[in-house]
């Protein structure tokens, strides 16, 4: 069942006739309800039902009889799927969705306001279709709907039906429309909200009329202005002393239309069915001006679905403008821009790719074994290092898995659910978690270095009881991208052993992790030996990460940078400062390095990296601002040495190829660096800064040759990043692995 408020002219409304007849071409019975309009008809002949319903408006009677009506054809259609294109029909079925429990699909095709408590009654369902990539964006950002629940399509149009063949003879007769005639169409709602650019058209046509032989105007649409509209057009046209534009109210029968012009001006579908029928297009409406349409303007055509949102107001000048540029062309040029908007539909928006875009969000709708992922990890704790993890194990699963179901627990749900755009609950909330835990078909523990007593028992028996508690439900266990240990307690040892072996799979981002497991006695899930995930996100941008450094009051002339990133350690005491202190000042004095401190985690490590900097000599400066992954990736590319005591200050310079020093608070340290190939390790118990000045002159007498190592390494990790995602969807979808 498709609903929407009414079937009159617009954008929303072609767009559910197409995908209705569409349907029903592929053997879907589709079924309509609206409270009618000039499209029923068209429907009708079709072969598709329509049902009257009320849903127009939020009339409380209307919206009872709504309810009554809806629910009697869902269930007298037997109605598998509903599928609402408008806020009203949204808010009415979302309440018999709780009810009736039917798969609900909505379609965002416009940006609505959210003043007046209207967000709060506005249901997007259980997945959403966007029209466009930023009415998406306005989804997650405004009603927090997780990326993953979101599919963009298109407006698809019937090529043959809006088709440069169109025979215009009838129309051109019954709109007086002669044979050497230059014509303008213009096609819209004449709602309020809609047809400026109607009325500065009708301004304009004066002016245009002395410039354009027997210039003749057709505009297109009815709605809550019209009489605005055409007091405007009697008004002109009364000063021109004949009928220059031609008001035709409200039809269906756009094609026909549309088929005399030597151009239009429209906005969203209409524009878009004008390129089908090969007409060269101005861009314009009530929400901005794009212009005369080209390939220059494709980028923001896409990204506004062609309704030219956040773009510049349209005005009587700018439309003036365009259509003398249009009228300069030669005929060849002109011809140009009509083969390249009739090739565009074809190829990027075709009703059969519109219908597909619906039809696997109704799969997804339907799919009852459409289990949830869940993700438990050090997240939510501002660590950039972890948050790194998550947004490459997200970015894994999606890369593997269309439209994941996941959930992340989080020491701040809220943020998370922002900044990854998926769900997520609290990690602490234990009747959240079992709730989620019986619905997830999936667990996955990681990535980070979670089994491990050194930081505290207390982490240690959460992140295995979280583990427990899926095995508990049924639920699948993937281990992905671990680190492992130190584990010294021997009763966390039995008990690690005891939950690890009854595991589905677990991956390892070091081949240390694995002797580790091994000596503690797990044995019985398949264990493969990978790399961390953020060595399969892509490389960051160096050249932004210089920008940043300088908005962030770095010195502009700085020739070399010297990242440092420090954390408290119970070893990095008084002695450890001093040792790290020299070891910069040595590369500032020798190498002409200016010391850049950057706190991975800033609760934790902006104390240690200020008390170090106080004991230096040369000029230091300290990222003092939280960055998100991308940004910190990007800070940490654009270093030409860094020495790293966090690990993913390590991981960071590595797959940007930056030369590295690693400081050892924890064996993970010397594992990762041991696994990328680098020996450069200090141990931070009794550090030696006499052997950290010569691990910079390392550094600086084998700079080229530490960077093709670190490039050929980097080569190795990104393929084995890429096994986790690829092993956790086989896992997920395909069972059992042992």
């Amino acid at each position: 069942m498709l609903s929407l408020m009414q079937l009159d002219i617009g954008g929303a409304e072609t767009h559910v006739v197409e995908l209705a007849k569409e349907l029903k071409r592929r053997g879907f019975v589709p079924v309509v309800t609206s409270n009618g309009g000039s499209y029923v008809k068209e429907l009708e002949d079709a072969g598709i039902k329509h049902y009257v319903v009320p849903l127009q408006n939020k009339n409380p009677l209307n919206v009872l009889k709504s309810v009554r009506l809806l629910k009697k054809i869902i269930v007298e259609e037997k109605i598998d799927i509903v599928h609402s294109h408008a806020r009203i029909p949204s808010f009415i079925l979302g309440k018999l969705h709780k009810v009736m429990k039917f798969p609900f699909v909505t379609t965002a095709h416009w940006v609505f306001t959210l003043k007046y408590g209207l967000k709060y009654i506005t249901d997007w369902g259980e997945k959403t279709v966007a029209v466009s990539e930023d009415i998406k964006k306005y989804l997650m950002d405004n009603y927090k709907i997780p990326e993953g629940n979101i599919r963009v399509t298109i407006n698809g149009i019937d090529t043959d039906k809006f088709s440069p063949e169109t025979d215009d003879s009838e129309i051109r007769e019954e709109l007086g429309i002669k044979d050497d005639d230059t014509v303008i169409v213009y096609v819209s709602r004449m709602d309020e909200s809609r047809s400026l650019v109607a009325k500065q058209l009708i301004e304009i046509v004066p002016e245009l009329d002395k410039l354009i032989k027997n210039l003749k105007v057709v505009v297109v649409g009815g709605g809550d202005d019209f009489e605005n509209v055409k007091s405007r057009t009697e008004a002109v046209n009364r000063k021109l002393g004949r009928e220059c534009i031609v008001l035709t109210g409200a039809r269906t029968d756009i094609n026909r239309l549309v088929a005399p012009a030597d151009l239009f001006v429209g906005v969203s579908r209409a524009a878009l069915e004008a390129m089908a029928a090969q007409k060269p297009v101005i861009i314009a409406g009530n929400e901005g001006y794009i212009g005369l349409f080209d390939e220059d303007k494709l980028g923001v055509g896409i990204d506004t679905n062609f309704c030219c949102r956040g773009c510049a107001e349209s005005s009587p000048k700018l439309l003036l403008e365009d259509i003398k540029k249009y009228f300069a062309m030669t005929a060849e040029e002109q011809r140009r821009l009509g083969l390249y908007g009739r090739e565009l539909i074809k190829k990027e928006y075709s009703v059969s790719r519109m219908a597909d875009d619906s039809i696997k969000v109704y799969e997804w709708a339907l799919d009852k074994h459409r289990e949830e992922i869940l993700i438990s990890g050090y997240y939510g704790f501002k660590n950039s290092g972890d948050d790194a993890l998550l947004m490459a194990i997200i970015d894994d699963i999606k890369r593997y898995k269309d439209s994941p179901e996941l959930v992340v627990l989080s020491a701040n749900p809220r943020e998370t659910v922002r900044q990854y755009r998926v769900k997520a609950i609290n990690r602490l909330n234990i009747f959240s978690i079992i709730k989620h835990m019986k619905k997830a078909g999936m667990l996955i523990s990681g990535g980070g270095t979670l089994i491990q007593d050194a930081t505290s028992t207390k982490s240690l028996i959460y992140y295995l009881t979280v583990i427990k508690l899926a095995q508990m439900n049924n639920v699948k266990v993937m281990l992905y991208s671990n680190g492992i240990g130190p584990l010294t307690n021997e009763r966390n040892i039995a008990l690690a052993r005891k939950v690890l072996n009854n595991v589905e799979l677990i991956t390892l981002r070091d081949p240390a992790a694995e002797g580790t497991l091994r000596e503690i006695g797990v044995n019985k899930p398949e264990i493969i030996v990978t790399a961390d995930p953020v060595f399969g996100m892509n490389i960051a941008d160096r050249e932004y990460g210089r920008a940043l450094l300088e908005r962030l009051g770095i010195p502009e002339n700085t020739k070399k940078l010297l990242g440092v990133s420090v954390r408290r350690s119970k070893d990095a005491n008084g002695a450890f400062e001093c040792a790290v202190a020299a070891m910069c000042d040595y590369a500032a004095e020798k190498y002409g390095c200016y010391p850049v401190f950057i706190p991975m985690q800033m609760n934790k490590d902006e104390g240690i990296s200020k008390s170090i900097m106080s004991r230096m000599k040369a000029r230091s400066s300290i990222v003092d601002i939280h960055l998100d992954v991308q940004d910190m990736m990007s800070l940490v590319a654009s270093l030409d040495v860094c020495i790293g005591m966090r690990l993913h200050s390590l991981i960071y310079a590595t797959s940007s190829r930056v030369p590295l020093i690693g400081l050892a608070y924890d064996p993970k340290i010397k594992s990762f660096m041991d696994y990328a190939g680098q020996q450069m390790c200090l141990d931070i118990k009794g550090i030696d800064a006499q052997k950290g000045k010569e691990l910079i002159d390392y550094c600086f007498s084998n700079y080229d040759k530490i960077k093709h190592e670190l490039s050929e390494c980097n080569k190795e990790l990104n393929k084995k990043a890429l096994q986790n995602g690829m092993l956790a969807v086989e896992l997920y979808e395909g069972g059992d692995r042992i």
